[in-house]
């Protein structure tokens, strides 16, 4: 009995993902169906469903999923992916800033992938949060492809202009709101969402930087006139200095 339950199961969730695969989208599921197939494709990924490496959104009016941070860094300590940075250009005539990582899997597999912001007009700190960005864009982007996933990453995710955020019980899988993306540069008399700045030097304290370091890796004495949006770029970046010092072993440059 418990075989021919278990065999059941494995029939519906493989009817589940194949309804998902062929109509690629996630809301003509039923929210217990969005629960499986989540916990399923992290299962399958090597991913804990609990951190919620997956985040949905909807593109093209279809649910779909793209990759958290937090999919990407445990895509690489699972698989043995290894990045770095092996180009960084900029391209003046188009105002762009493009960044070229390099992975490599445990396998001895390459890839490699660019990041390309637009950095036409910007100066000081505006300058310094989009090629942050760029950085994190290309590790992201280099990390899903080695891995051979096409799933959009975080930063492209959040670039896409009618591209729709969407809250999803892990739970239940039920949709419970479909807002849109706040903007990362608000229009003409639009106040830019607030910074949480307890949170950011809580979690800046728990990655190990003092504040003199948080300064120093911005650029910048003052944070005060960053938005939400470079704040998040700086804790990325943050994140990732700690990922490469634990992988190379090293204290971090102006960490306690």
């Amino acid at each position: 009995m418990t075989q021919a339950m278990t065999e059941s199961r494995a029939d519906t969730m493989a009817q589940v993902v194949e309804s998902v695969v062929i109509g690629g989208d996630l809301a003509k599921l039923q929210p217990a169906e969005r629960v499986s197939y989540y916990r399923t494709v992290c299962e399958s990924l090597g991913l804990n469903p609990l951190t919620k490496p997956f985040e949905y959104l909807v593109l093209n009016n279809r649910l779909t999923l793209y990759a958290r941070k937090d999919a990407t860094d445990q895509l690489r300590a699972s698989r043995g992916i290894s990045v770095e940075i092996s180009a960084r250009d900029f391209l003046q005539e188009a105002g762009l800033y493009v960044v070229t990582a390099r992975a490599v899997a445990k396998d001895g597999r390459t890839d490699e992938s660019v990041g390309a912001v637009s950095v036409k007009g910007l100066q000081g700190e505006n300058l310094a949060n989009a090629l942050m960005k760029a950085e994190t864009k290309a590790k992201r982007r280099v990390t899903l492809s080695v891995a051979g996933l096409g799933w959009l990453d975080e930063t492209e995710a959040t670039s896409i202009p009618d591209a729709r955020p969407v809250t999803v019980d892990p739970e239940t899988g039920e949709v419970l709101d479909t807002q849109p993306r706040p903007r990362t540069q608000p229009a003409a008399g639009e106040r830019p969402a607030r910074v949480n700045w307890s949170a950011f030097w809580a979690e800046a304290k728990r990655l190990g930087f003092e504040p003199r370091a948080v300064h120093a890796l911005a650029g910048t004495t003052s944070l005060a006139h960053l938005d939400q949006g470079a704040i998040e770029d700086l804790l990325n970046l943050m994140r990732d200095k700690v990922e490469q010092a634990a992988s190379e072993s090293l204290p971090l440059e102006g960490a306690p």
